[in-house]
């Protein structure tokens, strides 16, 4: 184990912790200690905050749940794929799991009317010579497009080239949704994206369309004989088609913000549940705490 005692800051320290460093290293609150296969984040007290089981398949941490350094862990956590998967076996700690995803992809852990609600707009998918990318699902220890999700009576059918998932309204599902411009590559043997960051070609190349576009209409005014100017209407159509791409590209900007705003708020929700149990847990009655005392 190397030793490697430095000065950091908080957040530097946290992300070394979470990429599963073995180096012995502090800040001004926080420190890191490595033992074999278990790396722990501790306060300045002793206490840990963090503890992650590097040897686990998947990886697997805990952090304290009523640390004042979880939103800055969970926050770093997303960031590397890791999901949250409630409370941990020790008592006062939520686990989270780390997951291999494709390059270009964002994990989510939730109940299945969460990813319901996300697949349902692009339902209207219409090439039937490629998969519908935008959307992956857990299935049998591998990635897959989600092809179509029934909901009967509470219960959510999630069907993938592999077969299908059939989950209950309180059940969890392990799926992601595209949050970049890359497009990645369906692998024809494993159906797996390609894990290469670099991205795949795509169908629709809007500067290209452009430049047809514009040589097509001038070369028919051209034909016609017309007294419009070409190099004109060139000009205009391509001034037009350039605001379009800019506004495709600020909607997609806008539907990444609001994947990002809706994976927080599952994140949040699991927390209240989270501390409710605890507040059980502890016969403390909810009402006490907002009571205003006289």
């Amino acid at each position: 184990m190397t030793s490697n005692i430095f000065e950091l800051d908080d957040t530097k320290l946290v992300e070394k912790f979470v990429q599963g460093s073995n180096q012995l290293l502090a800040s001004a609150n926080l420190r890191l200690e490595v033992n074999g296969g278990l790396s722990q984040l501790m306060a300045r007290n002793g206490d840990p905050i963090a503890i992650m089981y590097l040897q686990n398949k998947p990886r697997t941490a805990i952090v304290k749940h009523n640390s004042q350094f979880l939103e800055l862990i969970d926050r770093i956590f997303i960031d590397r794929s890791f999901v949250m998967f409630g409370d941990a076996s020790r008592a006062g700690f939520v686990e989270y799991r780390h997951f291999v995803t494709p390059a270009g992809y964002r994990i989510s852990y939730t109940d299945p009317s969460i990813l319901w609600k996300k697949w349902w707009p692009t339902e209207k998918f219409q090439d039937k010579q490629r998969f519908n990318m935008n959307i992956l699902v857990s299935f049998k220890d591998n990635w897959y497009p989600v092809q179509n999700i029934n909901v009967n009576a509470g219960t959510y059918t999630i069907k993938t080239i592999a077969g299908q998932l059939v989950l209950k309204r309180d059940g969890k599902v392990l799926w992601l949704t595209q949050h970049s411009q890359e497009q990645p590559k369906l692998d024809a043997k494993t159906s797996q994206p390609e894990s290469s960051t670099q991205p795949a070609e795509i169908g629709f190349n809007a500067q290209g369309y452009a430049q047809l576009s514009s040589a097509d209409l001038a070369r028919k005014i051209q034909q016609k004989q017309s007294k419009v100017d070409p190099e004109r209407v060139r000009s205009i159509i391509n001034d037009l088609e350039q605001k379009l791409q800019a506004q495709i590209e600020l909607n997609h900007k806008i539907e990444v913000k609001c994947s990002e705003l809706e994976h927080r708020t599952t994140i949040a929700e699991q927390r209240l549940q989270i501390v409710y149990r605890f507040l059980k847990e502890q016969e403390i009655d909810i009402k006490d705490i907002f009571r205003v005392r006289g």
